[in-house]
């Protein structure tokens, strides 16, 4: 579930609301309740400052409205709102202050969201009743709120704004003031004659500097050995130049430099290989490796079948199989031989405690029998309870009645009833010794007996030492074969192992010289003798690529100098395309003005275009769109209301998009406006469907929805059909919903209606008035739990 976007609210003597307040907002859905006078009105107010900066029914009727936002004789009223990151304007929660002439501290929301929150996602109850004619409301040539709306949700804005581009540019008047280079023509064509007296200049500084590089080109071929065919000028020399220097097999490396680096690197690999053993060496390891290999098959099939019998039998036993299983055996033993021993004491003990707790039954039943019956031993009794010096029978302080202590009255009570007092005292601290030592061993004797196995728990327990006594004469007489074993798989691992290095470098000499033969056919070099070392024949390429490095280098110093040749050819050149350019000009510029006169036409018939495509654009979305979501919402709020309220088919003016409201009647003739056929309520129903359809029309810069008592003259149908509304939005459309009602029973119908319907859905109530001074202060979230009543 997408977390709410509305988290909390501080108030400080705003409007109605005394001292601070702080309410939580972040549940899909809250609801707030108090009598009239209370504050419902004030909190949205408050959260709508904080939002926006500002409160739009209070500023529509008075400009000086923040005189009146703090409480009655305070100066400042103080508001902050806590958002979602993805929304908030600011890094961190800001506290704006209100009174005065004056509202100082940055809003939560930034200016476009604020914008949508006022006019899409509140609804105040002063606004309800006036929704439509404030929506359809014109001052001028403005266009109507309604209006503006319907503009940006179609774009209609970037259109219009098309057409009164295009229309500026369908006279050659107005286009020359929009394009500052058809005014600058003729002095363009003026401009062209300096720049062809400028480009002569350069032709003849180009054609100066040819004559060097001519020259020390042609040495730089003659270096090389390429001879040209006969006198040339400077362009054929160019193209002999080219052709004779144009990389030829010998050259044709495709990276010298790459090939450079992985001939390095293979004289270090080769010079590695070279200090290896020598493959006599592999051939040893080789028949090594086949001796060790059969000698621990022969191992493996005389004693093999012992091992793994023997492994079998203590993975039955749950016992460790490895090479460390005569400790783990030894620990097994040790370990039942403990538990044995501590059987036995407790056996032991047993036996012991069941006499004595005999003899201390007795004991104790005869100093019961000395005491029943006797005045004394009550007051002796009562005397344990007399610590405080308050009666143990009514509670009351004995220092009420008398100065002397409740015990020491008793004491001599009991002196005065019979002379034995003393021995009556110590008989009874006799049984009470004799009863706390008879508890005690009885609760020995109870742990004891838990601690004793039972005859079957015995029984397992020495078969199992038995068995593992067994296992432990088997390993000791196969430990010495199992080593043998361990040392038999090391040796033939081992030498396996060296036979895969040796066989490794002999692949690797094999590889290297293949490479070698790779890199001398890259750089043109003769291929490796067989015969000869591989360094030997390493060094061999190594000095063929030094010599084509040296060629190289001259190779690249002659087509330096071809390039600067060319650069100057091209110099001039250009120099004499920069002459024809100029002579060019002018033409260009008049053939510009008739590219201008043909954009124009252009520009005409896309503005005729755009004109139908706006007209048919509006058409649509009226009936096909806009007047759809209202009439569901509508109907789903008044499904017995037989008018219908709809949108007119707008009309248009050149500066704003002119809209009507009207009614269709369920037989499909149109009727008039909703405030003629509508009774009040469904007016109310009316306007609240108009807000929630544009709402839903677009996507919610903000998602949460604000009303302030919206189902005012609603029956109950109008009720019930809103609380399944706000369900949909807040379950299937994600939006953060918050309303605020004045009657009682309507609160208590919301809440159950909209309570949480799954895990992770809540409900916060918020109750003003009275019960703002409870423990909760009248706040209550109410969470998800599971029906217990349900079957699952």
């Amino acid at each position: 579930m997408t977390p709410p976007l509305l988290r909390s609210l501080f108030v400080s003597d705003f409007r109605r609301l005394d001292g601070h307040r702080t309410f939580p907002l972040d549940a899909p859905v809250v609801l707030i309740h108090g009598p009239n006078g209370s504050g419902k009105t004030s909190i949205l107010s408050a959260l709508e400052l904080a939002l926006t900066g500002d409160i739009r029914s209070m500023r529509r009727q008075d400009p000086h409205f923040t005189a009146h936002l703090p409480f009655h004789g305070q100066e400042f009223a103080t508001v902050r709102v806590d958002v979602a990151d993805d929304v908030a304007a600011n890094p961190e929660q800001v506290t704006m202050t209100a009174g005065g002439s004056r509202i100082e501290g940055a809003a939560g929301l930034d200016r476009e969201a604020a914008q949508f929150y006022a006019e899409r996602c509140y609804l105040d109850q002063v606004s309800l009743g006036q929704l439509l004619e404030l929506y359809q409301y014109r001052e001028g040539k403005e266009e109507a709120a309604l209006a503006r709306f319907v503009n940006e949700m179609l774009g209609l804005e970037q259109l219009d704004a098309l057409r009164e581009g295009l229309f500026a540019a369908t006279d050659l008047r107005r286009l020359r003031k929009l394009c500052e280079p058809l005014a600058d023509a003729d002095a363009a064509i003026q401009s062209a004659e300096g720049e062809l007296s400028q480009a002569t200049r350069e032709l003849e500084g180009a054609r100066d500097s040819m004559a060097p590089a001519r020259s020390a080109l042609i040495a730089a071929l003659e270096d090389l050995d390429l001879m040209l065919s006969g006198e040339v000028d400077e362009q054929a020399l160019v193209l002999q130049a080219t052709d004779l220097l144009r990389p030829g097999p010998d050259l044709n490396t495709n990276d010298t430099a790459a090939l450079d680096r992985s001939l390095t690197a293979l004289g270090g690999r080769i010079g590695a290989l070279t200090r290896r053993p020598s493959a006599q060496r592999l051939e040893e390891a080789r028949v090594e490796a086949e001796a060790a290999s059969a000698e621990f098959d022969s191992w493996s099939q005389i004693h093999g079948g012992a091992v793994e019998a023997y492994r079998s039998d203590a993975s039955e036993l749950r016992m460790d199989a490895t090479g460390g299983s005569a400790q783990s055996l030894d620990d097994e033993l040790d370990r039942i031989g403990r538990d044995l021993a501590r059987q036995a004491e407790a056996v032991e003990m047993s036996s012991r405690l069941v006499p004595q707790i005999g003899d201390d039954k007795v004991q104790l039943e005869a100093a019961e029998r000395q005491l029943a019956g006797a005045l004394v031993e009550g007051l002796a009794a009562l005397r344990e309870h007399t610590s405080e010096n308050l009666c143990p029978v009514c509670s009351r302080d004995f220092a009420e009645v008398s100065s002397t202590h409740l015990m020491t009255h008793i004491d001599l009570k009991v002196a005065e009833l019979t002379t034995q007092g003393a021995q009556l005292r110590e008989l009874r601290q006799e049984r009470d010794a004799i009863a706390g030592r008879l508890q005690r061993n009885e609760r020995a004797l109870s742990e004891m007996k838990a601690e004793v196995w039972s005859d079957g728990e015995r029984e397992g327990v020495l078969s199992r030492r038995a068995a593992l006594s067994v296992l432990r004469e088997r390993l000791d007489d196969l430990q010495p074969v199992i080593a043998r074993g361990r040392d038999l798989r090391r040796r033939r691992d081992d030498l396996r192992s060296e036979v895969e290095e040796l066989e490794a470098g002999a692949r690797e000499l094999e590889l290297a010289r293949g490479e070698l033969q790779e890199l001398a056919s890259g750089f043109g070099a003769p291929q490796p003798n067989p015969a000869q070392t591989l360094e030997a024949a390493w060094q061999r390429v190594v000095d063929f690529s030094s010599a084509q490095a040296e060629r190289r280098a001259a190779h690249r110093r002659a087509a330096d100098l071809l390039d600067q040749l060319s650069e100057a050819t091209q110099r001039v050149r250009d120099a004499k395309d920069a002459v024809a350019e100029s002579a060019e000009d002018k033409a260009r510029w008049e053939e510009r003005i008739k590219e201008a006169r043909r954009r124009q036409g252009v520009a005409r018939a896309v503005l005729d275009a755009s004109s139908k495509a706006r007209a048919a654009i509006v058409q649509r979305v009226f009936t096909e769109s806009l007047n759809d979501v209202w009439r569901n919402i509508f109907t789903r709020l008044a499904p017995r209301e037989p008018f219908v309220p709809a949108f007119g088919i707008p009309g248009s003016s050149k500066t704003a998009l002119e809209l009507q409201l009207e009614t269709v009647h369920s037989s499909g003739k149109s009727g008039g406006p909703p405030q003629m056929m509508l009774s009040a309520g469904n007016l109310n129903t009316a306007a609240l469907s108009l807000f929630i359809s544009l709402h839903l029309t677009v996507d919610p810069l903000v998602p949460c929805l604000v009303f302030d008592d919206p189902v005012q003259s609603m029956d109950e149908v109008h009720v019930a059909q809103f609380a399944g509304l706000i369900r949909v939005l807040s379950k299937h459309h994600g939006r953060q919903v918050i309303i605020a009602v004045h009657e009682r029973e309507l609160f208590q119908y919301l809440s159950l209606e909209l309570s949480p319907a799954f895990a992770g859905d809540e409900l916060i109530t918020i109750e003003l008035g009275a019960r703002s001074n409870d423990e909760d202060r009248g706040v209550v979230r109410h969470t998800w739990s599971p029906d217990p009543a349900i079957a699952v």
